[in-house]
């Protein structure tokens, strides 16, 4: 989710947005859409066979490309869908005659940078709202944003084609949400369209999931990745791409924030304790925890621990499957920690590290805790 552009844009109805954007884009202004052809391919045919549901589910990890790929759908719809016609189909006569291969639009269309900008009458997108008090986005899409969808579909579009709705993580809204939602699917109002961008399908009330055709998306393939990491960081070696891919399974919206709040040194960091192991070195650890106790440091904090619970994961996975680990966990000291715990215990420390990560966020504890108490989860168990 990303603000829209400075309201002066949606001012001026002629000119395209012109200014460059560096690095990686909202998904509302991406011209591309990496990696998800199998789902593009699947739209595609949708349209050419004329049985665009009223309602899609576009289903995967988080931070994969879902909803680039619905502002994509929706601006080819909002520059050449015109609705049912007197000639069939839902296209009319301006839908190219050859062969589309592609959902994609010129970016210098006036229709791109409407949608870009947020200022096409013909699309709403609704999503969690940001707390001002909080400093953050909130948990769930809340139900008075998606009773704002029954009207606005059942409105003519302003330019005679398609009226369409995107709900991004459609999969927090909460039951009287999803249910505010059902009127509109049960009695779906012609040239209208609902995207429901989800990141858990089975979050979803089966009446919905019964009522809307479900596009599956796949995480991405290591390229594809490190083609739109890079946009970001690009400067980052191959070794560091290859370990973002990793702990984040492929997801770029993952990875991106793996980098940015400091991932990449917390694997630095955990790795070169971990060779200290059985003997830790607890100076060492009381520093970090100091470090990352501070004020200001929550989002550092962060990446210590999703990076320690993935490096558990893994090692738990790799236990179970007879696995040599993945990078960065293929070297020596994770592998003496591997062979020296057996599986029941990989599983009670996998388990007993998010409780403990669970209960310093819930009971609001000393932060330094969070480090300190997450290597003693070590302690507690003796060889296999």
């Amino acid at each position: 989710m990303f603000d829209d552009f400075e309201d002066d844009l949606l001012d001026d109805d002629t000119a395209p947005i012109t200014a460059a954007v560096s690095g990686l884009q909202p998904p509302r202004q991406m011209s591309e859409c990496r990696g998800h052809d199998r789902a593009e391919k699947s739209l595609l045919e949708m349209i050419d066979k004329d049985c665009l549901p009223h309602a899609l589910i576009f289903s995967g990890p988080k931070g994969i490309g879902k909803s680039t790929m619905a502002f994509r759908l929706a601006r080819y719809l909002l520059k050449n869908g015109h609705g049912d016609s007197a000639d069939g189909g839902l296209f009319g006569d301006d839908l190219p005659k050859e062969a589309v291969t592609s959902l994609a639009i010129n970016p210098d269309d006036p229709i791109f940078w409407k949608v870009a900008s947020g200022g096409h009458p013909d699309l709403l997108t609704i999503e969690r709202l940001f707390d001002e008090k909080k400093g953050r986005f909130k948990d769930t899409v809340e139900v008075n944003e998606i009773r704002r969808i029954t009207p606005f579909m059942r409105m003519t579009a302003s330019q005679g084609g398609w009226r369409i709705v995107i709900v991004d993580d459609a999969d927090t809204m909460n039951r009287n949400a999803q249910n505010a939602i059902l009127k509109i699917l049960e009695e779906p109002p012609p040239n209208a369209l609902l995207i429901l961008v989800c990141h858990r399908l089975g979050a979803m009330i089966p009446t919905i999931r019964s009522r809307a055709r479900v596009v599956p998306f796949n995480a991405l393939e290591h390229d594809d990745f490190v083609s739109l990491v890079g946009k970001e960081h690009g400067t980052l070696p191959q070794s560091d791409m290859d370990v973002l891919y990793n702990i984040s399974g492929g997801s770029v919206g993952q990875g991106l924030h793996i980098a940015d709040e400091g991932g990449l040194e917390a694997v630095e960091k955990i790795t070169a304790l971990l060779y200290g192991w059985p003997h830790w070195q607890w100076s060492q650890i009381h520093i970090l925890a100091e470090n990352l106790g501070r004020k200001g440091q929550e989002d550092s904090l962060q990446a210590f621990q999703d990076v320690l619970m993935w490096m558990v994961n893994s090692l738990l996975r790799a236990k179970a499957r007879n696995e040599v680990p993945q990078s960065p966990l293929n070297n020596d000291a994770t592998q003496k920690l591997l062979a020296h715990y057996s599986l029941q215990q990989w599983i009670e420390i996998t388990s007993q590290l998010q409780e403990h990560f669970d209960m310093v966020t819930g009971a609001s504890l000393d932060k330094r805790h969070a480090v300190i108490g997450a290597f003693s989860v070590f302690d507690t168990k003796e060889a296999a």
